[in-house]
C-alpha cells in the first residue's frame, strides 16, 4: 500500500508539472537543422500583428529562451511577435556541432535560415532584428553580407559588441578605472590593487587567457548593470519554473562547451556596417563598462556612413549594459515609437 501512494504521488506529481508547463507557454515553436546543430526558435506575442522581431542573443553562448520569460518582452509580445532564437551551442539548441563550424560565417548563415523560415512559416511578415551585445555584432554581420539586408525592415542595435579590437582595450581601462575607485574608497583594496596593476600592463586582448582573466575582474565590477542593487523585473521564472515550463537547466551550461572554442577575439566589424543601409535604433547604456559609450558612436558612425539618414541614436543615461531592464519604461516608449515608425 505505501509503494502504491508513493506511485500515485509520483504520477500525481508529474500531471501537475505537464499542466503547469501549459502555463509558461503559448505561441508557436520550431527548430532549424543547420551544420551539424539542431537550434530551437519559440514565437510568442501578437502574431497577427504581422510584425516579427527576432531577438539575437548576447554571449556568444547566452540564450534567448530566458529573456522571453522577462516583463518587458512580454509588454512588447502585446504589440508585436517575438521570435526567440537559441544560437548554436547555446541555450536548448541541441544537435553535435564541431567546432570548427564556431565562426562568424557560420553564425550568419544560421541566420539566414531562420530569417527564412519565418518568412516561409508566417507569411512574409515584416522582419526586424533586435540584437544585444554580441547580438549586435550578429545582426551587422548578417545585415553586411551580401543581399541579406533587403530581407529585414529593421534593425535595434544594442550595446553591441562589432568591434573587440577596439573595445575590449577600453573595456579594460574600465576596470582600471573601477579598480582605483575602489583602492581609493578602501574596499577589497589587495584584490583590486592585483586587478589595476594587471590592467595597467596593457595586456594583448586578442590572447584568450588575457581575455577570461579581465573578465573575471569585469564580472565584479559595475559594468552590466549601473546600481547593481537596483531592483529589476527579471525573468518570471527560477529554478522551479524552469521544471514546470519547455526550459531545461541545459540553458544554464549549454554554453559553456562553445565560448572558449569561438574565438571573435579579433572581431573588427565596422568598416563591413558601413554597408548597412537598414533603418536603424542604436541603444547603447552611457555607463556600459562591458562595450563602452565610445563604442556606441562607433556603431552608430559606423552603419551606413555619415551620410545615411535612416538611422538614430538613443543613450540611456542612467544605465550600463542591460538597459533594457534599468530603465525599462524609456526602453520600452523607445522600442515602440521605433518599430511603429517604420
Amino acid at each position: 500500500m505505501k509503494n502504491l501512494i508513493i506511485s500515485t504521488s509520483i504520477i500525481l506529481s508529474i500531471v501537475l508539472v505537464a499542466c503547469e508547463k501549459e502555463n509558461f507557454f503559448e505561441g508557436d515553436h520550431f527548430f532549424v537543422r543547420s551544420a551539424g546543430a539542431e537550434m530551437p526558435v519559440y514565437v510568442k506575442g501578437n502574431i497577427q500583428s504581422g510584425i516579427f522581431i527576432l531577438f539575437l542573443h548576447g554571449g556568444p553562448g547566452g540564450n534567448a529562451s530566458l529573456p522571453s520569460f522577462m516583463p518587458v518582452s512580454k509588454e512588447l509580445e502585446k504589440d508585436y511577435a517575438f521570435a526567440y532564437w537559441d544560437q548554436r551551442g547555446s541555450g536548448l539548441s541541441m544537435g553535435n556541432p564541431d567546432a570548427s563550424s564556431f565562426t562568424v560565417e557560420q553564425f550568419v548563415d544560421d541566420l539566414d535560415l531562420v530569417v527564412e523560415t519565418i518568412k516561409l512559416r508566417y507569411h512574409n511578415p515584416r522582419l526586424i532584428f533586435y540584437g544585444i551585445s554580441w547580438g549586435g555584432a550578429l545582426g551587422s554581420a548578417y545585415l553586411s553580407t551580401l543581399n541579406y539586408q533587403e530581407k529585414v525592415a529593421g534593425f535595434i542595435c544594442m550595446d553591441s559588441g562589432h568591434n573587440l579590437m577596439v573595445g575590449l582595450p577600453k573595456s579594460v581601462e574600465f576596470v582600471k578605472e573601477y579598480a582605483q575607485k575602489q583602492i581609493d574608497q578602501g574596499i577589497d583594496a589587495a584584490y583590486w590593487t592585483e586587478a589595476r596593476d594587471w590592467c595597467a600592463t596593457v595586456p594583448d586582448m586578442t590572447k584568450k587567457e588575457n581575455y577570461f582573466k579581465y573578465d573575471s575582474y569585469l564580472t565584479n565590477t559595475n559594468a552590466y548593470r549601473k546600481d547593481p542593487n537596483q531592483e529589476v523585473q527579471g525573468p518570471e521564472v527560477g529554478a522551479l519554473g524552469t521544471m514546470h515550463s519547455y526550459l531545461s537547466l541545459a540553458v544554464f551550461f549549454n554554453g559553456q562547451y562553445l565560448v572558449p572554442r569561438f574565438n571573435i577575439l579579433e572581431l573588427n566589424l565596422s568598416a563591413d556596417m558601413l554597408r548597412i543601409k537598414t533603418p536603424t535604433l542604436v541603444i547603447w547604456g552611457r555607463n556600459d563598462g562591458v562595450n563602452t559609450i565610445e563604442m556606441g558612436y562607433d556603431a552608430f558612425n559606423s552603419i551606413g556612413g555619415p551620410d545615411f539618414q535612416e538611422k538614430e541614436l538613443v543613450i540611456l543615461e542612467n544605465s550600463a549594459h542591460e538597459g533594457y531592464i534599468e530603465e525599462q519604461e524609456l526602453f520600452i516608449r523607445t522600442f515602440r515609437r521605433f518599430v511603429n515608425n517604420l
